[in-house]
């Protein structure tokens, strides 16, 4: 249900955003850079609900809170058909942005990352296949919607299928975290109790002979996704034996006949080193995936490519985005993640650094296939790293602000790309100027991976 549900989000992401674009320059008489910094603020605006809502998540659980989201975002589309005015399409990216792609999309993270820890970045994986989906097959579909019915009664369309289809299916089937239910996550269910070396083994996912075990981890301890017995919270330690029907909304990491949820305290995450590396990585790869998308067909008009093959990137996007999101979650149980965040950063360095001469078929097929690597693999990454190292009870509410630093980087991508072609003559500039960014990064990372950041800190946490 969360893999369709990162599918429902399409619509608030900037790769449905997008489709719309020309649309509101043409009918609504917005200008593009207009349009451009009314997508920034409504992103940063709809972002800073988001810790709330994964405070909220951790308190009432996944189900009512996708229930609720999905319902929002289906009246956001049908409202977005209705924008007539600057006003309207404003008001319009703020509900898509905060419902959709914040709401919605950290929701149905939260959900797998609540019953996964053994096996969390295949889970998380797999999970990403419901975007990188969305995103090979529905914007063709949305452009023949526009051509055929116009772009108000696409957006009501789309409303209908989130109201009709989504919400319904959300009701039933999302479900809280296992505890609730007198279940444990796959951890203890894969692996019983066993002496603690070959527990650190196997719940880190690092074969003892690679060698590649994660200094933080190894030094914090045998829960190796993350310091997952961590401090235990106020509201860990209700009394048992109520009816499951009468568990009250706060006491979602209450243990039902399993182990408690555990967790490090956000306050505590939020001082790690660990935590602002992923997060600034987040906001690098966030914002600059989100310009590039924003300004797609512009960037590729640019170097002489027509909309029809400028479309076709999206089909090696969406293959191999949906390829790297399982096959990274594969890695990040069994490889420390700051070496794939290295990786992956590497990757983004050589797509800016080369996207300007991108001017042939096969070209922009390669460009589609580095941005869906590069993509796949910040998706895995970024969906399994704040449980990984931070635990489960605190992981909405830790998640929640990662993601509103997430969503203010996608809000600066696509103004910050703008400036090339406002003011520096084109958009290759821009992007040679961004492109020593991620190799700095990625550098960090490495640094971060041999010295073991925050061991210590975690240790205490504990």
């Amino acid at each position: 249900m969360s893999t369709l549900g990162m599918a429902a989000t399409l619509p608030g992401q900037t790769a449905g955003v997008s489709l719309f674009i020309d649309s509101f320059i043409e009918d609504v008489g917005l200008s593009r850079s207009l349009v451009s910094w009314l997508y920034t603020a409504a992103t940063v605006l709809g972002s800073l609900a988001l810790p709330l809502m994964g405070r909220l998540a951790d308190r009432w659980g996944p189900r009512r809170m996708a229930t609720l989201a999905v319902g929002l975002f289906a009246l956001s589309c049908a409202g977005m058909g209705q924008a007539g005015g600057w006003i309207g399409v404003f008001v319009g990216f703020v509900c898509l942005r905060c419902f959709g792609q914040g709401t919605l999309g950290l929701i149905n993270n939260h959900a797998v990352n609540l019953w996964f820890e053994r096996r969390r970045g295949l889970a998380v994986g797999i999970l990403g296949l419901g975007m990188a989906g969305a995103t090979a097959l529905f914007p063709p579909l949305i452009e023949e919607g526009i051509q055929a019915y116009g772009w108000q009664r696409t957006y009501l369309i789309m409303g209908g299928i989130l109201a009709g289809a989504v919400l319904p299916l959300g009701a039933l089937l999302y479900r809280d975290a296992p505890e609730r239910y007198g279940l444990s996550p796959d951890r203890e269910n894969a692996a019983s109790e066993t002496e603690a070396s070959e527990t650190e083994a196997s719940e880190i996912g690092v074969p003892e002979t690679s060698g590649l075990k994660d200094p933080e981890l190894e030094a914090s301890g045998p829960e190796g996704s993350g310091p997952e017995t961590g401090a235990a919270s106020e509201d860990e330690g209700e009394t048992p034996g109520k009816d499951q029907g009468e568990i009250q909304d706060e006491n979602q990491g209450e243990s039902q006949g399993a182990s408690a949820v555990g967790g490090i305290e956000p306050g505590v995450a939020y001082r790690t080193r660990t935590f602002w590396l992923f997060t600034g990585a987040g906001v690098y790869a966030a914002g600059l995936g989100t310009g590039l998308l924003f300004h797609h067909f512009s960037i590729l008009e640019e170097a002489g490519i027509g909309r029809d093959l400028a479309a076709e990137f999206f089909i090696p996007l969406g293959a191999l985005t949906a390829a790297l999101n399982v096959g990274t979650g594969w890695l990040v149980d069994r490889y420390p993640p700051r070496l794939l965040l290295a990786a992956e950063l590497v990757l983004y360095g050589a797509l800016t650094g080369l996207l300007p001469w991108a001017d042939t078929t096969a070209e922009v097929w390669a460009y589609g296939s580095v941005f869906g690597v590069a993509q796949g693999m910040h998706q895995a990454l970024l969906g399994s790293v704040y449980a990984y190292y931070f635990g489960r009870l605190h992981h909405g509410t830790i998640r929640g602000l990662a993601n509103t630093v997430f969503i203010g980087g996608t809000a600066i991508g696509p103004a910050l790309l703008a400036v090339g072609p406002d003011f520096l003559g084109g958009f290759a500039a821009i992007l040679w100027i961004l492109t020593p960014v991620p190799f700095l990064l990625g550098a960090a990372a490495l640094a971060g991976w041999a010295a073991g950041w925050d061991a210590a800190t975690l240790q205490r946490a504990r």
